[in-house]
């Protein structure tokens, strides 16, 4: 007997699994840990170095923690960088074989680079060499600046994944690693009233700056096509609704008005908490706007 007639059941039997793109969740919690960590490893420094220049007594304070808070954070990113990897062990290839029309392999050399001089920092102070420190300290802001916001360039390449779009993203990033670095910095060692005060209302202005930019895009993305609303009312109305709104309330909110109480005291109130706070809520905020246009259908 002909094998293929003795087959024909089988072939009947067949079936067709996948015949569009893949519409799953591929970027899960691994990508907002990422961020999330990425945050604070860059928020630690633009916000040190401001604080520095801001309360030059307490320099020493900043200097010491700066690069070792930093580096951690920065750890953990890179961990979970390749940890999402599907070829995991694979990860020295973008070193070896880099395409710099990659947003992730521009990522994983400026993360590689930005460790490089946090080390050298955390061996300056080691050594007290203040003045190699000094000289590292602007490269390392660069450094920091550009890790924080490359992976807003990785968002805006997806391609049909409304709502990450690269200019809002940049923004969006700058003002979690601001919230992150100060949040971090409040809950890290004693500080006087004034010093808490100042990291108080970068706290407030980040969160504030947060709320606006993810109000902006509820009200106004809709009107850009029914692919953005299908998104926002994932994100109101849908399964993400209420990860996305604890976000908006834990993240942005309560720091919001716990900064506002303790401006119009003129003294700390409930800033541990609101720095807490935010660190939960922004990693809640994150990780549903990094769901919810993934629940959209590609097909």
């Amino acid at each position: 007997m002909d094998p293929l007639v003795a087959d024909v059941p089988t072939l009947q039997s067949a079936r067709v699994t996948l015949d569009v793109l893949h519409t799953g969740v591929m970027w899960g919690w691994y990508v907002t840990m990422n961020m999330w960590a990425k945050s604070v490893g860059t928020g630690v420094l633009l916000v040190g170095a401001y604080m520095m220049r801001r309360h030059a007594e307490h320099q020493a304070f900043y200097r010491r923690w700066m690069p070792i808070i930093g580096f951690v954070f920065i750890q953990l990113t890179l961990l979970f960088t390749v940890l999402d990897l599907h070829q995991m062990f694979r990860f020295w290839h973008m070193f070896t074989h880099p395409h710099f029309t990659s947003s992730i392999n521009v990522g994983a050399w400026l993360l590689t680079a930005y460790t490089g001089v946090l080390t050298l920092m955390s061996y300056a102070v080691w050594k007290k060499r203040d003045a190699l420190w000094d000289r590292l300290l602007w490269p390392t802001l660069v450094l920091a600046f550009f890790a924080t916001i490359y992976t807003a360039a990785l968002l805006g390449q997806a391609s049909a994944r409304e709502v990450w779009q690269t200019p809002a993203e940049v923004a969006q990033m700058l003002v979690a690693a601001t919230l992150a670095g100060s949040a971090t910095f409040l809950l890290f060692g004693e500080k006087k009233p004034e010093e808490s005060l100042s990291l108080a209302w970068i706290l407030g202005l980040s969160a504030l700056v947060a709320l606006v930019i993810f109000g902006a895009e509820v009200i106004f993305a809709p009107q850009k096509s029914e692919e953005a609303e299908y998104v926002i009312h994932t994100l109101l109305s849908g399964d993400l609704r209420t990860l996305f709104l604890a976000g908006l309330v834990f993240g942005f909110v309560v720091p919001g008005v716990l900064v506002t109480l303790s401006v119009r005291a003129k003294q700390p109130v409930a800033l541990k908490l609101a720095a807490v706070s935010g660190l939960v809520g922004l990693w809640l905020a994150k990780h549903a706007w990094l769901l919810a246009p993934q629940h959209l259908p590609l097909s």
